[in-house]
């Protein structure tokens, strides 16, 4: 019997259904302020060189982390989170592109909390774990 593993897309979606539910009472969490960051969605497969192209030229970045909270707690100024399907956890770099590693990278000076997650389950944790910090 072959293991067919979630989809990064899984994962996030549920990542952000589990979210959404747990914190939509919570003072603490400000929902506008967490997001997805499409870059995935139109960096893979074809698209048009015109649209990729437009899409560059509006600010469209390679790299930025799937998942981004802009709210400040404890010592840091935002939360970053990268979402990997969990059959990249033992490759090179966690499964990392080059990209991913320098906005990560520039992410932790800028004083974010980010987290590679390689599930649904590790996302949430470290959602929780960041919104327990107090405010800055």
């Amino acid at each position: 019997m072959t293991l067919v593993l979630p989809s990064e897309h899984a994962e996030q979606a549920a990542f952000f259904t589990t979210i959404l539910f747990k914190y939509r009472t919570d003072d603490r969490f400000i929902r506008p302020l967490l997001f997805a960051v499409p870059n995935g969605a139109w960096l893979g497969g074809k698209r048009p060189a015109h649209v990729l192209e437009k899409l560059r030229a509006e600010g469209l970045t390679p790299g930025v982390a799937d998942i981004l909270y802009l709210q400040p707690r404890g010592g840091y100024s935002f939360l970053a989170l990268e979402m990997k399907r969990a059959d990249k956890r033992n490759q090179k770099a966690g499964g990392l592109r080059a990209e991913q590693v320098e906005f990560l990278n520039a992410a932790s000076r800028a004083g974010a909390f980010f987290a590679v997650c390689y599930s649904a389950e590790e996302a949430e944790r470290a959602f929780d774990e960041y919104l327990r910090l107090g405010k800055p």
